[in-house]
């Protein structure tokens, strides 16, 4: 997810684009992503990820968990976010 900001910052974006993933909807996440200047690596992959799975039927997604590296470090000044999202 987001990479080197602040904890409360990172999880704010993370949230939106998790919120978007869990819609199912690739259109919202890549707009978000962009608008909101996430920092999230596979940003692509994923879109793809979300197509592919609402053509095969799809119906939820649900979210494992979701953590920053500030969450094992304890240093929350620049952290980079986590989530583990199950699509089925």
């Amino acid at each position: 997810m987001s990479h080197y900001e602040p904890q409360k910052q990172a999880k704010e974006k993370d949230t939106m684009a998790i919120e978007a993933i869990m819609e199912l909807n690739p259109e919202k996440l890549l707009k978000i992503v962009r608008e909101n200047k996430i920092s999230m690596c596979g940003i692509i992959p994923v879109a793809v990820a979300l197509f592919a799975c609402k053509e095969l039927a799809a119906k939820k997604a649900e979210l494992i968990d979701y953590q920053t590296s500030g969450d094992i470090t304890g240093d929350y000044s620049s952290v980079v976010g986590y989530a583990g999202i199950i699509i089925h």
